[in-house]
């Protein structure tokens, strides 16, 4: 370690980034230390992945126990237990290490709570303490952001953060955002019993999926669940009325409102970069912290990971990236960042899965593509599980290359990796026809859909 810094490595943020970039470095005899905020583990154990993981694959399963008429099942009375099911979700997070330092610790992290704050490149304040790091990686994450929406100051809403740990199920909630996590909490409100509203400002909800995956989930949310989808609506002001909440939204060039016990903000996040990157040298935009190929900073010494980069984000992008920052700022070499295969989810059901391009991606780049969409309803899985919403689509260049998909079934995460595992080693579509697939499963969609595309 070079003379005069405490610590050889500073991790900022303890998150899905943060956490596997120091126990990468500790792991290899760095001297590190990690700085927290808020809660050990960040945004992703103690409030994202995993409660929203036991939370929604509760709500899917009391949905579909509900209905499970069809398939001979009585389950007209059946009930559940709210309380019970924040103990689950707190259960799963405790189980997960989230709140807890003590992994860290173990791995020899040194571990500060508290904000930090660059001071000077190599210096950062945490808790009224100054520490200095030969080398940084920033991992803080994104935060909730809300802007032209009259009011909110004044009024209680509930973030993604908050939503599903709430005291009680609301009779009425209005979700506003129509990315994937505002379908999710849709979703999980309505299954639980609530009657929802979601408004989406784009004309069709996950408008960075291809629009039929949109109109795919909102005509599930609003026939299976009698969700109220408002697309191209923009929510203008929120006022508080009595015991309730008036959201104030504009609609077809009309103004209109409606009045909701609660109020969920699921609208895009932005990276959290406040905290003296100026000081350190490290350029940034509201759209995320700069970086090279080798995910360095504008300041040689200093790397980043995570929602902090803005764009697509996930956990495994997160810690990817953080392990491959670090390995390039501990051990000097010169890593470029690979995205190919990494998926990005929308955790409903059907489960709405992307690895690769999409079509407005493609026609983005300039990109010739061919492309085939194959029914869900094509597979005999379908038939057996009495499911029908979904498809599998598949884009390839001129020479077959796969370029990315869009699953949309029930189990389309794991169906999703198989093409995930193709781009990543190249296969065409002419191979991945050519592959066996349990007739029965989900997967054979794939197989369907490559042959109609190699034809």
């Amino acid at each position: 370690m070079a003379k005069g810094f405490d610590y050889q490595y500073i991790v900022i943020g303890s998150g899905a980034a943060g956490s596997a970039g120091a126990l990468l470095a500790a792991s290899i005899g760095v001297k590190t230390a990690i700085v927290e905020a808020d809660r050990w583990g960040g945004t992703t154990l103690n409030y994202r992945d995993i409660p929203y993981q036991a939370a929604l694959g509760f709500a899917q399963r009391y949905a579909e126990a509900v209905a499970g008429a069809r398939f001979g099942m009585s389950s007209a009375n059946l009930r559940y237990n709210y309380p019970s099911l924040l103990n689950w979700q707190a259960a799963a997070v405790r189980r997960a290490g989230g709140g807890k330092r003590k992994l860290f610790e173990e791995s020899g992290v040194d571990c500060y709570h508290g904000f930090a704050q660059f001071i000077s490149p190599h210096e950062i304040a945490v808790d009224g303490k100054q520490i200095s790091g030969e080398k940084f990686l920033l991992a803080t994450g994104s935060e909730l952001a809300v802007s032209g929406i009259a009011g909110i100051e004044a009024v209680n809403c509930w973030s993604p953060d908050t939503a599903l740990r709430m005291s009680k199920v609301p009779k009425a909630v209005m979700v506003v955002g129509g990315g994937s996590t505002g379908c999710e909490i849709a979703e999980y409100f309505s299954a639980l019993g609530s009657q929802v509203l979601i408004t989406e400002a784009q004309d069709r909800l996950l408008p960075r999926e291809d629009k039929e995956a949109g109109d795919a989930i909102a005509e599930h949310l609003h026939k299976r669940f009698q969700v109220q989808v408002l697309t191209s609506s923009r929510v203008i002001a929120l006022a508080e009325e009595g015991k309730d909440k008036k959201v104030i939204f504009v609609r077809g060039g009309q103004e209109k409102s409606v009045k909701v016990e609660a109020v969920v903000l699921a609208t895009t996040p932005e990276p959290s970069v406040d905290y003296g990157l100026e000081n350190a040298g490290v350029k940034y935009t509201p759209g995320g912290v700069e970086v090279n190929d080798n995910l360095r900073t504008t300041c040689p010494h200093i790397y980043a990971a995570g929602d902090i980069l803005g764009g697509e984000s996930s956990t495994e992008r997160a810690t990817y990236e953080a392990k491959l920052a670090t390995t390039n700022a501990l051990k000097k070499s010169n890593g470029v960042i690979n995205y190919a295969g990494f998926a990005r989810m929308t955790d409903t059901l059907p489960k709405v899965a992307k690895v690769g391009f999409n079509e407005a991606d493609c026609a983005r780049l300039g990109f010739k593509f061919k492309s085939a969409l194959m029914p869900i309803e094509s597979v005999s899985a379908a038939n057996t599980n009495d499911f029908r919403t979904g498809f599998v689509k598949i884009l390839a260049d001129v020479r077959g290359q796969i370029l990315g998909t869009t699953v949309v079934c029930p189990n389309a995460d794991l169906v999703v990796q198989e093409i995930a595992l193709a781009m990543r080693n190249a296969l065409k579509v002419e191979e991945l026809a050519a592959t066996p697939h349990v007739a029965t499963s989900w997967s054979e969609a794939v197989r369907l859909c490559a042959r109609e595309l190699a034809a």
